[in-house]
């Protein structure tokens, strides 16, 4: 097996500068470079990654810890943050635990194990407290769910004002039996839309109907089968907030079936602005999730820290946007 030393050897140059050219160190004349490149090329050379992790002490892995991946949601937040971890040369590693808290707790076996760099969470049905035992100090940072972050970094979107924004919106149309629309009630995103859902009535002296509350609605078929529960005697819901883009879609499926005419009957505003939100007649008014910055400036911060730079713990909260379209 060729190694660094008979490089050094073969180059006449020292193992220093040899480790120098691998890793594209910019302290070494072009002379000696070209001796040891030409060896290596010689040699058929190729550095063992297993080794360098553990001199430099990095994995260049990072954890993103999903509920689940079929999610339309989290599998567009996956790709996102895999492409910004692409970008500043880490690789990802994805992590789903079907909402079991026991598989949750295992995944953190890894960190704790040092097995990974540091670890994305986007959704969590411990508390901060309990994750931050689970993880015993190791580098982890909030994404999507609105942590306090009193133990780690986190980056959320401002859920709870978003609805309670896009819930106005509605009543301020005279609608007053509006439905809401959630996939997992018990994470904290959820519940801070559910709040913000609530609010909107509160400060309209409206109150809310909790048989309108729709657990567990994630997918197009999801909408498709509460369409059909909503839709299938006298029309009394007037709309509804959709939790995501496939489940208004699934929605207006089962609406115009039942030749229900929206938003002239019936108004939907989805969440994530997602594609599938231009691909509805009508076009789905909806939520911009912020997905893109919050994926740039999370990975920015975590590989910052990853390499030494002194971060101050940030808790930074996006802005979310209705989008106004057809459906509402």
């Amino acid at each position: 097996m060729v190694t660094i030393y008979d490089i050094a050897r073969l180059s006449d140059v020292s193992k220093s500068t040899v480790s120098r050219v691998l890793a594209n160190h910019p302290y070494v004349s072009d002379e000696k470079r070209l001796k040891v490149e030409q060896v290596i090329k010689e040699l058929n050379y190729v550095p063992n990654s297993l080794a360098k992790q553990f001199r430099q002490k990095q994995t260049k892995c990072i954890g993103i810890l999903i509920p689940n991946l079929d999610h339309p949601y989290f599998s567009q937040l996956v790709s996102s943050i895999s492409l910004e971890c692409h970008k500043k040369g880490y690789k990802t590693v994805v992590h789903q635990t079907f909402s079991n808290e026991k598989l949750e707790r295992e995944v953190y076996t890894l960190l704790r194990n040092k097995e990974l760099d540091g670890m994305i969470l986007t959704s969590s049905l411990l508390s901060e407290e309990e994750i931050a035992e689970c993880t015993q100090n190791h580098l982890i940072v909030a994404c999507n769910e609105d942590f306090q972050g009193n133990y780690f970094d986190v980056f959320c979107l401002n859920e709870e004002d978003v609805i309670f924004e896009a819930t106005t919106n509605l009543l301020n149309k005279g609608l007053t039996k509006i439905g809401f629309c959630s996939d997992n009630i018990d994470t904290p995103s959820q519940q801070a839309r559910l709040r913000g859902f609530i609010q909107a009535h509160d400060k309209q002296k409206l109150n809310h109907n909790k048989e309108y509350i729709f657990n567990q609605i994630s997918t197009i078929e999801d909408g498709i089968t509460l369409g059909e529960q909503l839709f299938k005697n006298d029309l009394e819901i007037e709309g509804i907030i959709a939790g995501s883009d496939f489940v208004a879609a699934g929605l207006i499926k089962s609406a115009v079936k039942k030749d229900i005419k929206i938003p002239q009957d019936f108004s939907v505003i989805g969440f994530d602005n997602h594609p599938i939100s231009l691909a509805t007649t009508p076009q789905v008014s909806t939520i911009c999730n912020r997905i893109k910055d919050m994926s740039q400036d999370l990975v920015d911060h975590m590989t910052n820290k990853i390499n030494g730079k002194k971060q101050t713990p940030i808790k930074k909260i996006y802005t979310g946007e209705i989008i106004i379209r057809e459906s509402n």
